[in-house]
């Protein structure tokens, strides 16, 4: 594979619906503290591209915990390979789910159905391409998540009167805030919690998820998995920001009728998927663009 693909397959294998759905629920529910996480993803990087690549290059192998048989032996590599399949089947559960919401409020579906629909197409062209097939659907992916939400953000700001009414409305109800160093863990969101739990949650991730090595090993070098997961950063930095931006619109664009408050949704999860369809619900292919994206 080449150096974008796996970039682009990088990006859209962690920023699932979760983020993209919890994102702007979040910014619209706590504020924008959770903004500053970006500025952990340079070190993630550097640490992946520094320690972790260079191991698995020289001793050859192709999971993580290949390394941890080596030299632990057998039953850690077994017990930390067991230790993954729970956690991703605990993961997809929710990452499926999630679109699943976004399905149903777009399409009128069953969640059930939903979820049943989403397993079955993704084991379908898995079984069918493999690895390959995985990463060009991410690739597709990506660049619908960056299309639908750009579109979204674009048509939101316009209609509420542009970016300085937006960051006028959050700033008036206090959700503007990104300087909050208080020590206390209590807070939901503040500047080291953000940049060192976002240290060390991405770099479980980007350094030893097998999900994540697997689509290293795809290209011939160290270099170009290098080269792949420095644009990643743009791509994984960017999305964050612009789904934070869309949190701050929807914010502004609900501020006298709270959705939550109205009872016109139950759960923060389905804010984003309620904003897409009243924002955008009649202009044709936008809706379905969105949930193809998530």
């Amino acid at each position: 594979m080449g150096t974008l693909p796996m970039a682009f397959s990088l990006v859209a294998s962690f920023m699932s619906a979760i983020t993209l759905l919890g994102t702007p629920a979040d910014i619209y529910v706590s504020g924008t503290q959770y903004l500053v996480l970006p500025l952990a993803y340079p070190l993630v990087i550097l640490g992946t591209t520094k320690i972790y690549l260079p191991v698995f290059d020289a001793l050859d192998v192709s999971t993580s915990y290949e390394y941890l048989g080596k030299r632990f032996g057998r039953p850690v590599h077994l017990l930390a390979s067991l230790c993954f399949v729970i956690q991703m089947v605990i993961y997809m559960a929710i990452v499926v789910y999630t679109p699943a919401l976004a399905l149903s409020q777009v399409t009128g579906f069953q969640v059930d159905l939903a979820c049943a629909i989403i397993f079955l197409v993704c084991v379908f062209y898995t079984s069918i391409g493999g690895i390959k097939a995985v990463m060009w659907t991410d690739t597709f992916q990506a660049v619908c998540m960056f299309g639908s939400f750009i579109a979204i953000i674009m048509k939101g700001n316009f209609d509420v009167g542009g970016a300085a009414v937006v960051f006028d409305r959050n700033y008036q109800s206090g959700r503007v805030e990104f300087f909050n160093f208080n020590p206390d863990m209590r807070i939901r969101h503040t500047v080291w919690g953000m940049i060192i739990g976002g240290y060390f949650t991405w770099l479980s991730i980007y350094g030893i998820n097998q999900t994540m090595v697997q689509r290293y090993l795809t290209v011939g070098k160290r270099t170009q998995a290098n080269k792949a997961l420095w644009f990643n950063l743009i791509g994984i930095g960017g999305l964050l920001l612009i789904c934070g931006y869309a949190g701050m619109v929807m914010h502004a664009f609900y501020h006298n009728c709270d959705p939550i408050t109205t009872k016109q949704v139950s759960t923060q999860d389905q804010l984003f998927p309620l904003f897409v369809m009243q924002l955008m619900g009649d202009y044709p292919g936008v809706p379905g663009l969105f949930v193809a994206g998530v």
